[in-house]
């Protein structure tokens, strides 16, 4: 089974890439974990859309080829960051890489309310005719996840490590 991971920032100090990590650590061994190039991606221009640049030509065989799609969104100014929003620019256009895709959305933040507010953004977007993903049920927000990950995506909170493990073990269930 092919798993996606898309992390929606390009900055490697990201909090949210090391929640990324920890699912590679964990997981790694019950499918096979692809971390997204999100910073490899162009800025949409619908000028190319008909005869995409070699870096969309990918991203759209990662999706083809990914079973599920897991979404690991910070929050910048209550929505989802823009290299995200491009991305998915360019998924909805010509080849529609996420049609019926299933998406697990989740994010953390430095906040005591997690990325609740991106995630429901994020969440429409996935949803709208364009995109066409079928979004999974659970939601997973981290709160001060500065202070419950290390660089290399070790989770240091029980609490939080449970919610992940369970809402991942239930989307590789619903993946079949």
């Amino acid at each position: 089974m092919n798993i996606l991971i898309v992390t929606g920032s390009i900055s490697e100090q990201s909090n949210n890439k090391k929640i990324a990590r920890w699912f590679e650590k964990n997981y790694n061994d019950k499918v096979d974990i692809v971390q997204f190039p999100l910073a490899s991606i162009p800025m949409y221009n619908m000028d190319i859309e008909n005869d995409p640049p070699a870096e969309i030509v990918e991203m759209r065989r990662l999706f083809r080829e990914a079973d599920g799609v897991v979404m690991i969104t910070p929050e910048y100014n209550s929505f989802i960051p823009g290299v995200l929003k491009n991305m998915l620019d360019w998924a909805s256009r010509g080849e529609i890489a996420l049609k019926n895709k299933l998406v697990f959305v989740l994010g953390g933040s430095t906040g005591r309310f997690g990325t609740l507010l991106a995630q429901t953004g994020l969440k429409v977007l996935l949803q709208t005719v364009g995109v066409g993903a079928r979004v999974f049920s659970r939601q997973i927000q981290v709160d001060r996840v500065h202070e419950k990950f290390t660089d290399d995506g070790d989770c240091l909170d029980a609490s939080t490590e449970k919610y992940l493990k369970r809402g991942m073990d239930e989307f590789i269930a619903a993946l079949g």
